[in-house]
């Protein structure tokens, strides 16, 4: 399975800006790019805080063609909100996640966060590459990119420039 990590950050690295949940300072050209990525996955997997600030978007979207996946310690605290291949909720580490995953078929798998579920899946060796869009904001504090030491080493594919402000693209693959 391909996993894909997608998100937007400060240019300090904070992919949330101070303790505001979600990624509302990302730019218009990023908010286009990032539905028009989501298209290109089959599954996605998010952590309980990334679900709860984007709870309300999750659950009004049409849930066809990508199983939406919330990683959390209490899964049966979701039952009442949980649907069958369209919004499931685990606990399970991310190679059991990801190996379900491929059992049931699928393919491509994007992380949309947050920092804890990154760590987990760069920790287990699980990133195949990183979609991040880099706004030229400083912040000074927030969530950070990943919440797990890691070394990790990335090659460039691509970059773009989104808008005149500065916003950029930046595509890359995880050098194994």
């Amino acid at each position: 399975m391909h996993v894909t990590l997608l998100t937007a950050q400060s240019l300090d690295g904070f992919i949330t800006r101070h303790d505001t949940p979600g990624s509302s300072f990302a730019s218009a050209e990023d908010q286009k790019h990032f539905h028009a990525a989501l298209a290109g996955f089959d599954c996605s997997v998010m952590g309980g805080v990334t679900y709860r600030g984007a709870r309300d978007l999750i659950c009004t979207q049409p849930m066809a063609k990508r199983l939406r996946v919330v990683l959390t310690h209490t899964p049966a605290d979701y039952a009442t909100q949980a649907q069958p291949g369209s919004l499931e909720f685990t606990n399970d580490a991310p190679e059991k996640l990801l190996a379900g995953l491929r059992a049931r078929g699928f393919k491509r798998c994007v992380l949309l966060g947050g920092a804890q579920v990154h760590g987990l899946f760069f920790a287990a060796g699980l990133v195949d590459e990183i979609w991040l869009t880099v706004e030229p904001m400083l912040f000074g504090g927030g969530t950070p990119l990943l919440a797990a030491r890691v070394d990790v080493r990335l090659e460039l594919l691509a970059s773009e420039k989104l808008n005149a402000a500065g916003t950029l693209l930046l595509r890359y693959r995880v050098v194994r």
